[in-house]
């Protein structure tokens, strides 16, 4: 489990990921999803929200505790889900570039 201060929001690369499920993760519809997000997509889309981010390289999403993909620290200064909802349209953006 990660913990982490009160004032910061963890997302996982799991949230935009397409070829999961709602079931199994994924929070954002299909048309806001990207195929295979890594961490560092992740952190660059944080990034251009001018948001305080850093990288949590070595942890796994709880559910998929072999699949040791990372995740994102994010200062809380938005709701989650307006904030996932944000990064995901900017996470889109940069898996199109």
């Amino acid at each position: 489990m990660v913990r982490t201060r009160a004032d910061h929001i963890i997302l996982w690369p799991s949230y935009f990921d397409s070829r999961k499920k709602r079931s199994s993760g994924r929070r954002v519809p299909k048309s806001l999803a990207v195929e295979k997000p890594t961490v560092e997509e992740l952190f660059k889309a944080v990034n251009s929200l001018g948001l305080e981010v850093t990288i949590l390289a070595d942890k796994a999403y709880p559910s998929n505790w072999w699949e040791h993909e990372g995740c994102v620290s994010v200062e809380k200064s938005l709701p989650k889900t307006e904030l996932i909802s944000k990064v995901a349209t900017k996470l889109k953006a940069i898996k199109s570039q």
